[in-house]
């Protein structure tokens, strides 16, 4: 990703100047990025004016901010959290079919995560609502995601399972799509800051710092989009990811991650992170307490997914990595297809589904 003529910076639109290197500044561009552009903000679509800009103002350059005063760029090694933001189903990266659409949505949802050592099992979960209308009538837009990873298949470069719930159609079948399994397509994300069987925290190796700035932060006024909370954060940029982290020493979240963008891949910004143990039913049980109140259309508290509610198996080229939750075959019952999303990732039937 450091060759500047693989996937070429936005051409600047006249009647929004100055919005491309906002919206979109990887690592490899050349004018390099500085500290106030690729940051990015909610968004609601692919074109340029498809997104809420912020305000930025640059406190100190890089080289004014000596490596031991920047604010160390990792996640805690467990935290639960809760986060605004946008989603993009159907990234960049997995360009849709012909005559099919981008799906994206405003988002709020809670993350789970524990990477202990080299001994323990990696696990992270997200559960998210999709708020746009149309998703919150397939109860409330509520998507599940389950990523496992073991040491055995960490030795073994196998990412592990992937376990998708879509809460709306949990208990209408195995194979509607309620639960689904596949091999993960990249494993659970080293966010914190140990050093795990040779990988490094995702920004603690490899990122570029770009500087501190003092931003507009949205979400943090009343869970509102257009409001937003003016803070001192260190920028670092990785690739066509952007992350900052509170700078400010008399911040309650002082050295904790406060916004987290990818042009097509996510956007959030962190309401809280709370860096303690997630319960363990968070692990196995479909319906757990995510904070936000949002009741589930079903009675599903204490129910797990595998048993309560059959998985379908949908892994291709090693079914058996799901075979705890949804046995050891795939599933060839009804044909699919894989949307991906930052937040949520599940499958739907390959014909055209009217909603």
């Amino acid at each position: 990703f450091q060759d500047p003529t693989d996937d070429p910076p936005f051409p600047d639109d006249p009647t929004h100047p100055g919005w491309n290197r906002q919206r979109r500044c990887d690592q490899n561009y050349d004018p390099p990025c500085t500290a106030c552009e690729g940051l990015g903000g909610p968004y609601w679509g692919d074109k340029m004016s498809d997104f809420q800009p912020t305000t930025c103002e640059v406190v100190k350059n890089p080289e004014e901010v000596p490596e031991a005063e920047r604010i160390a760029p990792h996640f805690p090694a467990k935290f639960i959290e809760r986060q605004y933001g946008s989603d993009r189903l159907v990234r960049v990266q997995n360009a849709p079919k012909a005559g099919k659409r981008h799906f994206y949505s405003q988002i709020r949802s809670t993350m789970w995560y524990d990477v202990g050592d080299n001994t323990t099992t990696e696990k992270l979960r997200h559960d998210t609502f999709y708020d746009d209308l149309e998703y919150t009538w397939l109860d409330h837009g509520l998507v599940s995601e389950v990523h496992l990873e073991t040491p055995e298949q960490r030795h073994a470069n196998n990412t592990g399972p992937m376990i998708s719930l879509l809460h709306g159609l949990l208990g209408l079948g195995k194979y509607l799509g309620g639960c689904t399994c596949l091999a993960d397509p990249v494993g659970v994300p080293v966010l914190g800051p140990n050093l795990i069987d040779g990988k490094y925290g995702a920004f603690t190796e490899g990122a570029v710092y770009l500087g501190r700035i003092k931003m507009g932060v949205e979400y943090l006024v009343d869970g509102s989009r257009q409001k937003r909370k003016d803070m001192v954060v260190d920028h670092y940029m990785k690739w066509f990811l952007h992350a900052w982290f509170d700078a400010d020493p008399s911040s309650p979240t002082y050295k904790m991650p406060v916004r987290f963008y990818g042009p097509y891949s996510g956007f959030a910004v962190y309401a809280s992170v709370n860096a303690t143990t997630p319960p363990p039913e968070v692990w196995t049980d479909a319906c757990v307490d995510n904070t936000w109140g949002t009741p589930d259309a079903k009675d599903c508290v204490g129910k797990k997914f595998g048993t309560d509610y059959q998985c379908m198996n949908v892994e291709k080229t090693d079914p058996s990595v799901c075979a705890p939750w949804a046995g050891s075959k795939t599933d060839t019952h009804v044909p699919q297809e894989f949307v991906v999303g930052h937040y949520g990732s599940f499958m739907v039937p390959q014909e055209e589904v009217v909603v």
